[in-house]
């Protein structure tokens, strides 16, 4: 049954590409069904008709002739030939009809057929003059006929004036309601474009919001890190406690954000979460762990109860945490002084529920089918007093795209339960993630008390650092005190200065007035300004990361960030591009091999991309491949790069680690390193560590692994 559906879908769409318009691509594949069944009824005829009056009677030739008119019409299909395939197919309709009522099946009123024809080619065209040529051809095959052979009684269908005005009141009222249908769909048309215009304003919102958010978390961040300076003081305690509280609630803010901001993003096709097999006990464990406190400071009584010993479910522990977070908070908002919310976890069958019940203020029943939508917020005192109304939306949709379900049963005045229910998993063993996050956390400490980079720059090289933000600017001159710093508000007055003075390097932020980052690096390119570029964004959608990196720029960094990942990474992309200058100087290469270098290079950062998880690739792999000499391939790469050629596969392994990274925050750390060609996940995580300044997985994110 799957194979004759498949084929009927491809007959159905033969000639359907993606540049023919929405009406068009129906129209088409109207045809080819209209042209399929016909097909199918005719073999049944032709059949029939041969067992009964034998292959050379009249009524098999007939049928003959229309199967080879519908396989030239399908041919014309198929060759996008759509005008002269209708044509086609509807002189087949008349050929046909006319053939049965004057001949082969005489007497049997098959003319009525003759009214429908015009009518049908409605859905067909607009042109006018194939419109009343069929019309017209259509009234007098029926009429003429009718006078000449004596097939029927004489006034048998009325007068030819009669036949006529059936004709038109059938032709014009279809008509008509296709006009009116076409206007319709014109006015659904143009909402659905005015909500997509709406959705899109909206996500730039979203994304303007967040640039506007993240870069005083940025600067607080800054501010909050001067709090080191009070260590081995008397100070030291209380800074501390100061330090972590604070880093709290920033941490709270851009969990906010990240949830407006995860939920525009989910309206993009590219957008994925990767479930993988998770201990469910272990979370809730350590959701009670986490909000069982902020109960208690607020009277209320917090329990768990498991059902189940040991529940496995296939999630992205990341996102399934923030759904989960979002419903516990909603329950604590909603609950006053002494009263409770509990969770219960257990299993049925092939699903795993968590349900959170609590002692709230519960839900209207007009406002139960709206809790989930974007934004929106029931009218109560609690709601009076603050919120977002993007909670439930963003738990909602993550829990759907695992396959889940999140249900609520509520009542005014007697309390919630809002119920999730995600499909069971088979159980995995985790000895291995455990040796991992022991080993993980062992070099975790080791570069806590490393100081990676040098505070002591051995040049005071120049930096251009572009931003509209002021305190920004003063932040980021304030953690590169060791270089000679310039300063820009926007991209235009960044290339004003660097027609005028000596760089070394950019950092540049990506959303700015009068010329965004995005515009300045497209001048910088296009002036063949040659300058290591870094750019700053609290743009997190992975379209602008590509946008970017096609552009050819060295690094990003999401804000907020830390200072030490911030000068590794430009400590990092100088020194390749001195090598990279250093080299072309001393080796005199011209800017034609140059240029050629920049073009070939395209092509080996594809090739090694491709080859990422083999652990064996080496660079005769590639001097293989692109049938060169070691020399040769060390002496293109370098110059177009700065980096040796195995530099260049670690750089590009490392490249690709982290955008796993950024898609899958919950990724195990050894299916990490297997995926990029690493066996040793401590080898993997050490040099990771070194060319971005932080680890690729944070202490959570491993533990969550491990469990």
């Amino acid at each position: 049954m799957k194979k004759i559906a498949k084929l009927y879908s491809n007959i159905t769409n033969i000639g359907v590409t993606d540049k023919l318009s929405k009406l068009e691509s129906k129209r088409v594949r109207l045809l080819n069904i209209f042209i399929s069944n016909w097909f199918l009824i005719e073999l049944v005829l032709i059949t029939e008709d041969t067992l009964k009056k034998g292959i050379s009677s009249f009524p098999v030739l007939v049928h003959t002739g229309s199967i080879i008119g519908l396989l030239a019409t399908l041919f014309l299909q198929y060759k996008r030939k759509f005008m002269v395939a209708r044509i086609l197919f509807f002189s087949l309709i008349l050929y046909s009809n006319f053939m049965f009522c004057n001949f082969a099946e005489r007497g049997g009123y098959i003319e009525y057929f003759y009214i429908v024809v015009p009518v049908f080619l409605l859905l067909f065209t607009n042109n006018k003059y194939l419109l009343y040529s069929v019309f017209i051809i259509s009234y007098l095959l029926f009429v003429i006929p009718i006078h000449v052979f004596p097939i029927y009684p004489e006034g048998t269908f009325g007068s030819p004036i009669l036949i006529l005005i059936q004709f038109i009141i059938f032709f014009f009222l279809v008509q008509y309601f296709k006009n009116a249908n076409i206007k319709s769909e014109e006015t659904l048309e143009s909402q659905r474009k005015q909500l997509e215009e709406l959705n899109e304003f909206q996500s730039q919102f979203f994304i303007n919001v967040s640039h506007e958010i993240r870069t005083p978390l940025t600067l607080i961040k800054g501010e909050i890190d001067g709090l080191d300076a009070f260590k081995n003081t008397p100070y030291e305690t209380e800074s501390l406690v100061i330090k972590n509280r604070l880093n709290k609630q920033v941490n709270k803010i851009k969990t906010i954000v990240d949830d407006v901001l995860d939920l525009a993003k989910m309206k993009d096709a590219n957008f994925k979460i990767y479930p993988t097999p998770f201990l469910i006990n272990n979370l809730i464990n350590k959701l009670y762990t986490s909000f069982e406190p902020l109960c208690s400071q607020k009277g209320i009584s917090f329990t768990i109860k498991k059902v189940n010993e040991e529940c496995w479910v296939l999630s992205d522990t990341v996102f399934l945490e923030r759904a989960l977070n979002n419903i516990i908070v909603n329950a604590i908002k909603y609950t006053p002084k002494n009263g409770n919310i509990s969770i219960t976890l257990y299993e049925n069958n092939e699903q795993v529920f968590i349900a959170v019940k609590d002692s709230g203020i519960g839900i209207a029943k007009k406002d139960i089918d709206l809790i989930y939508d974007r934004f929106y917020q029931a009218k109560n005192d609690i709601n009076k007093a603050g919120g977002s109304g993007v909670g439930l939306a963003f738990s909602k949709e993550i829990i759907e795209l695992h396959q889940g379900k999140l249900t609520v049963e509520s009542k005014l005045d007697k309390g919630s339960t809002f119920i999730v229910m995600l499909p069971k998993a088979s159980k995995i063993n985790t000895k291995e993630n455990l040796e991992e996050t022991t080993v993980q956390n062992t070099y975790e400490e080791s570069f806590t008390h490393k100081k990676v980079i040098s505070s002591e720059v051995t040049k005071p090289y120049t930096i251009l650092i572009v931003d509209d933000n002021f305190e920004m600017r003063a932040y980021l001159k304030s953690i590169l005190n060791n270089y000679t710093c310039f300063e820009a508000e926007n991209g235009k007055e960044a290339l004003d200065i660097l027609s005028k003075e000596k760089i070394d390097f950019i950092v540049t932020d990506y959303m700015m007035p009068v010329m965004n980052g995005l515009t300045l690096i497209e001048n910088i390119k296009e002036k063949k300004i040659n300058v290591p570029i870094l750019m700053l964004t609290a743009r997190t959608d992975s379209k602008s990361k590509l946008k970017v990196l096609r552009l050819g720029i060295d690094d990003y960094l999401n804000k907020p960030f830390e200072k030490e990942e911030l000068l590794i990474r430009i400590q990092n992309a100088l020194n390749n591009s001195i090598n990279r200058t250093t080299f072309i100087e001393e080796n005199t290469i011209e800017k034609k091999e140059l240029s050629q270098s920049n073009l070939w290079i395209k092509k080996v950062q594809k090739f090694i991309n491709e080859q990422c998880s083999n652990p064996n690739m080496t660079q005769e792999d590639i001097a293989q491949h692109f049938n060169t000499s070691r020399s040769s391939l060390n002496r293109k790469i370098k110059a177009a790069t700065g980096l040796t050629p195995n530099q260049l596969i670690t750089e590009i392994k490392l490249q690709k680690a982290r955008s796993i990274v950024e898609q899958n925050p919950s990724v195990l750390l050894k299916t990490l390193a297997l995926e990029v060609g690493y066996l040793h996940s401590t080898h993997f995580s050490k040099i990771y560590k070194q060319r971005f300044g932080v680890l690729p997985l944070n202490k959570s994110a491993i533990k969550k692994g491990a469990n």
